[in-house]
């Protein structure tokens, strides 16, 4: 997002994720040059963009063109924003000494000597466990150390190019190596995505034929979205099924499907998995696919998490659905509820 509205920043505000929230971005410099000793990175973990190119505004793309602006950046830890003497200017508000005042943000640089405001890259401490670990108000001992963050770059924060909304972090110059069940294929973009809390968006029951008359197993809810339970003491017998409407794949290769689902109350995920099911099959067509699903939930937990990409790559070229298939038993009656349902593919027409 390049200019940052103001209903957008009172929110931010009131999260308390920054107080230099008034800057908008210039159009980024992409060939950035003089780093010295600090090498030039492209964004991946293993090759970071250096405090400096994030500092110009560079914004890292891929090899089909598309924006990279959620990166890994590494730097020095050179000192924090004092936000209370500016929050547009960081030739006012630098401050490279100790003690800290603020635990909202740091400042990294590629060279731990730096203090130039224009060679220094202004970094956005979320609340949560990345401001808890970086700030130099509780760590005052991260002074001069080297770190690889996580976060989106390209917009300005407190009056300099930096990082906002980092996310993760690690200590050295090199960042964390996705998970390959994480990550989607080169130039793999979501395509289908539907959130089953405003809606059925598409999806249809079939409530099949329950030990109890009458007894639906799914259900949609406004807040969880597509929820299945065979009920309780004594649990229906059921075997139901949620199928999402018709996907196009026509002009998509590389194809990866996530689910954000929980599940509770079947005591494990082995009783998960053995109970419940992802399928595809083609649009028309009676035989489903079980597909497999990389991280199951934990079975006895209302956490909601990603699946991990399931892959579709059969299916290029054609069209789809996607079922959820969910079974009970008299003595074992879990519930699964799934709020969000993605698809991403390689546009290939």
């Amino acid at each position: 997002m390049k200019y940052i509205k103001s209903i957008f920043l009172a929110a931010l505000a009131a999260l308390s994720l920054t107080a230099c929230d008034g800057d908008q971005a210039l159009p980024p410099i992409n060939k950035p040059a003089g780093l010295g000793d600090a090498n030039l990175g492209n964004g991946e973990w293993n090759t970071p963009m250096a405090a400096y190119q994030a500092a110009l505004g560079t914004v890292p793309h891929d090899e089909f063109g598309y924006d990279k602006s959620e990166c890994w950046v590494t730097g020095y830890i050179v000192g924090w924003i004092n936000v209370d003497i500016s929050n547009a200017n960081l030739n006012l508000s630098a401050d490279f000494t100790l003690p800290a005042g603020v635990n909202t943000n740091i400042m990294i640089a590629s060279d731990p000597e730096e203090r130039n405001p224009d060679n220094i890259c202004t970094v956005q401490l979320p609340s949560g466990d990345v401001r808890k670990a970086l700030n130099l108000v509780d760590h005052p001992e991260n002074l001069g150390s080297q770190v690889t963050i996580f976060g989106t770059v390209g917009n300005k924060y407190c009056g300099q190019y930096g990082v906002r909304s980092v996310s993760d972090f690690v200590w050295g110059d090199e960042g964390k190596e996705p998970d390959p069940n994480m990550v989607l294929p080169a130039g793999a973009r979501e395509f289908f995505s539907v959130d089953l809390t405003k809606g059925m968006e598409g999806f249809t029951f079939d409530q099949g034929d329950p030990s109890q008359a009458g007894f639906e197993t799914w259900k949609h809810s406004s807040q969880y979205g597509l929820v299945a339970t065979g009920g309780k003491t004594p649990a229906v017998v059921t075997d139901a099924m949620a199928v999402s409407p018709v996907i196009d794949l026509t002009n998509y290769t590389q194809i990866r499907l996530m689910v954000h689902q929980a599940a509770n109350y079947f005591t494990n995920s082995a009783n998960f998995l053995q109970m419940t099911s992802t399928l595809v099959r083609v649009a028309g067509d009676s035989e489903w696919k079980q597909l497999e699903v990389p991280y199951p939930p934990a079975g006895n937990s209302w956490t909601f998490g990603n699946s991990g990409y399931m892959i579709l790559d059969d299916y290029a070229g054609k069209k789809i659905e996607i079922g959820f298939r969910y079974t009970s038993t008299s003595s074992l009656s879990g519930t699964w509820e799934i709020d969000k349902v993605s698809v991403a593919g390689v546009y290939s027409k």
